[in-house]
């Protein structure tokens, strides 16, 4: 996907409060001591309150913090009228901590002010609370003085828009790797490393444009956005990463260049009225690699329009990219890194030209079941703040993007399926066999449950309420449009016979047989290694039953991953227990029924075969066959 991403420098001023001093008696001196509180009135500017009419940011009440020698002095909850004023009294040299839209917790609501100042917003289920916050230090109370205290959002913005066509329709948008938690006074300094997914599900399919979808914290580290829909009917499925995220802005999410390939991008806006900044540079300033100083090997080729650099499967060495301008060119950061990727300092040099700034780049060949990926090395201009671009490295997958097994007379995708979405697959990891990933990584092997005729997976553990129809899907009956296909491109569903084929009805396991082709399979069972995990604590046994051709050695395995029946809202799936694989058929199945093979061990040491009637909105496991 492209989508070019960037970020203005330029911190947005949400509003002022001002504090004009003047003293509650005549006996009050001009200045004060320490001890002594004077009268004054605050101006709150900038942001309106819940009366006012026409108010963007309309706010009920706004809480002042007041500490006086590091010890916390008086805290104050005002409700100022129209004119956005409320008197306050103040002592001595004293910090200001003004927070709007919230309620700080009561263990941060100390009378240190060490302490006070490291206060944390915790994240909400669906999104991050939104706030505004504000400090400074006033010192000194002179009679009509003046001091200001800049009020910024706590939290970034996520907006959604779909305005370029009308035929998309969005029904879902999920954020991922989220923080947590942030510091309700601290700016670009996190909390810790904990980070939170928000998911919103539109009532009903969505066009156009809507503002706050969420909130997020502020973040230093990427952020990951999803939107699922669908595009004149064909579901449709997209990601945008975010590098990093800034307090008090915008990021309006743009779904774009519908009809060819759907795309996502996103601008960054100050989020204050009447102050954009897009996502774009200026063209004028924009950081392009140099064609005649860069070093550019056969094998990879380069769209200097677009900085885009594509790297083949096997990899790269000696590739140099360099650019000329008036002064050096910084990396600032680099995302999508991948373990064996080098990428050198910036090297420096004068040309007829410019400054020559360059750097090297290694990226090593793909192994196995890899899927391609991309590198962004984000660049700015040293003496420019808004002169900023990046090159995206593009590594191509690796040449057996599918693990795949023939036995019995067909080509068997060698795991279990989890969408039409070729990065959505399974792999095993670098260095990994197939058998080792069902060994050692059992529960990466289970894939995902569906129900029949649908595309979308359920998290086998994970319950649903109400179960039926995630995502409001239509239904294929039988599983045959490649619309509605959980299969990766080039596979379908497989058929009764071939399902019969490889696992003939009433076929004992533990056992040996021949297959529909005439070869010798024998059947074994098998427990997995250490113990096993689920997010949200799901128990079982990792057991597998094991295919194995004796005329060819190759082999099939099939995790015992469970299943679900109609409607169901348990997030226990019963690993172990057995094996639930759909056909493609409801061929003499009664309505509302289609057909399934079951291997159900139920915790004993054998089993048989089963080909079964199956509710159609039960949950089961999907094995793809080659086409």
């Amino acid at each position: 996907m492209n989508h070019r991403q960037t970020y203005s420098l330029w911190s947005a001023v949400l509003g002022t409060i001002l504090c004009f001093h003047t003293a509650c008696s005549e006996d009050a001196p001009d200045g004060t001591t320490d001890n002594q509180p004077i009268r004054h009135t605050l101006a709150i500017k900038g942001i309106s309150f819940a009366d006012a009419p026409a108010a963007e940011e309309k706010i009920d009440e706004v809480t002042i913090y007041q500490f006086s020698d590091g010890q916390l002095y008086k805290q104050q909850t005002h409700r100022p009228g129209q004119d956005g004023k409320t008197e306050i009294s103040i002592v001595g040299s004293t910090n200001l901590y003004c927070i709007a839209n919230t309620t700080l917790q009561s263990q941060d609501q100390t009378a240190d002010e060490s302490v006070f100042r490291k206060s944390v917003i915790a994240s909400g289920q669906d999104s991050a609370p939104y706030f505004m916050s504000a400090t400074t230090a006033v010192s000194s109370l002179s009679g009509n003085s003046e001091t200001s205290i800049s009020m910024k959002h706590g939290v970034a913005r996520i907006d959604l828009s779909t305005i370029s066509d009308p035929k998309i329709q969005i029904e879902e948008m999920i954020v991922q790797n989220a923080p947590a938690e942030t510091y309700a006074f601290i700016e670009n300094e996190p909390v810790s490393d904990n980070t939170v997914s928000y998911t919103k599900r539109f009532q009903s399919a969505f066009n156009g444009k809507e503002e706050a979808v969420f909130y997020i914290f502020e973040s230093a580290k990427a952020v990951d956005v999803s939107v699922r829909g669908s595009y004149d009917g064909i579901p449709v499925r997209l990601q945008v990463q975010i590098p990093s995220v800034k307090r008090n802005k915008i990021y309006e999410i743009e779904i774009l260049n519908a009809g060819a390939t759907v795309e996502g991008s996103f601008e960054v806006k100050d989020w204050e009225e009447g102050s954009t900044v897009t996502g774009k540079p200026d063209t004028d300033s924009s950081i392009t690699i140099s064609a005649a100083h860069s070093t550019i090997p056969q094998t990879t080729s380069v769209d200097f329009s677009s900085n885009t650099v594509s790297v083949p499967a096997e990899g790269v060495a000696g590739l140099r990219l360099a650019f000329v301008a008036d002064t050096r060119i910084d990396i600032t950061s680099v995302e999508g890194l991948s373990d064996g990727v080098t990428i050198s300092d910036m090297s420096v040099s004068d040309a007829p030209e410019g400054i020559v700034s360059a750097f090297d780049v290694s990226v090593p060949a793909q192994t196995n079941g890899r899927l391609g990926y991309s590198i962004f090395i984000h660049l700015r201009n040293a003496l420019m703040s808004d002169s900023y671009d990046f090159v995206e490295i593009r590594v191509a997958p690796s040449h057996n993007q599918i693990e795949t097994v023939e036995i019995g007379g067909s080509v068997w995708m060698a795991f279990n399926a989890r969408s039409s979405d070729l990065e959505d697959q399974i792999y095993p990891l670098d260095g990994a066999s197939v058998e080792d990933m069902y060994r050692y990584n059992w529960i990466n092997t289970v894939g995902g449950l569906f129900q029949f005729g649908r595309k979308y997976m359920y998290t086998p553990w994970v319950g649903y309420n109400p179960s039926n129809n995630l995502g409001g899907q239509k239904q294929d009956i039988p599983w045959q449009s490649e619309t509605h296909m959980p299969c990766p491109e080039g596979y379908r569903l497989p058929t009764r016979a071939e399902l019969e084929s490889i696992f003939p009805k009433g076929q004992t396991i533990p056992g040996s047989y021949v297959a529909g082709n005439g070869e010798r399979i024998t059947a074994t069972l098998h427990t997995a290694e250490g113990t096993l995990s689920t997010p949200t604590g799901v128990k079982g046994s990792q057991i597998y039953v094991k295919f194995t051709s004796e005329d060819t050695g190759r082999y099939l395995i099939i995790p015992l991953a469970g299943g679900k029946g109609d409607k169901s809202t348990s997030n226990n799936p019963a690993f172990g227990k057995r094996a639930v694989l759909w056909t493609n058929s409801n061929q003499g199945c009664p309505g509302g029924y289609a057909l399934a093979y079951w291997f159900p061990f139920e915790g004993n040491e054998s089993t048989t075969i089963v080909e079964q009637r199956l509710q159609m909105e039960a949950f089961a496991s999907v094995r793809c066959v080659k086409e």
